[in-house]
Formats: structure tokens, sequence, C-alpha cells
């Protein structure tokens, strides 16, 4: 039996206002929201990402606190230039390895670390 990862959840405030951030700075496609429930699900990316009002079905974390989990994009200049009309504070870092990361905080200010892959 091998098993996967089926997606990265990140706990919200409000539903619309993080699905489209992550959809006009990261590109990202909203292919299933429900307010109702609080749940967004989002594709584009090689790893499912999903949205979540704490308390409504997805989960329990607490909006703004960072996340344990690093992403990867191939041009993180470009992905600086899309994503800071929406996150002005957006940065990109070397890191002591000589990695190069992108760090940013959506609006419910979780903050993220997209690294630069290949």
């Amino acid at each position: 039996m091998t098993l996967g990862l089926a997606f990265l959840k990140i706990p919200v405030t409000d539903l619309a206002r993080a699905v489209d951030f992550y959809s006009q700075g990261f590109g990202l496609t909203a292919d299933f929201v429900s307010e109702e429930y609080g749940w967004a699900q989002l594709g584009g990316a090689d790893i499912g990402l999903a949205l979540y009002v704490p308390g409504k079905g997805g989960g329990d974390g607490v909006p703004g606190q960072d996340r344990d989990f690093h992403l990867v994009a191939g041009d993180l200049d470009a992905l600086l230039t899309r994503v800071s009309p929406l996150a002005p504070d957006a940065v990109i870092a070397t890191n002591n390895d000589g990695s190069r990361s992108l760090d940013v905080r959506d609006p419910d200010g979780n903050g993220l670390r997209i690294m630069q892959g290949a």
C-alpha cells in the first residue's frame, strides 16, 4: 500500500476573499466552493489545496498561524510580480543554504513559503 497526499488545508476567516487571493495571486482555480460548509478546493498546483472556515466541518485550525509546509515554483520572480499587488510585503529571500524562497502572507496572515524549483 502506498499513501499519498490528497491536499493541504489552510484555515481562513473569509472564504470568498481567500479564494480570490489564491486565484489571483497564484493562478489557482476554484474547483469547488461551498460557502455553506466553509470549504473550497483549489486546482492548478501539483498538490491539492483546500481552504476552510474553522468550525464548519473542515477542521479547527487557527487562521494566521504559519503552516508546516513549503510549496515550490519554477519562477519566483514572476510569482512575486503576480502576488505583490495582493501582498505588498511578499519578499524573495536567499536562505543560508543558498536556496531562494518567496515568503508571503495571505489575507488571514497565514505564512506561505514557496521554494525556488527547477
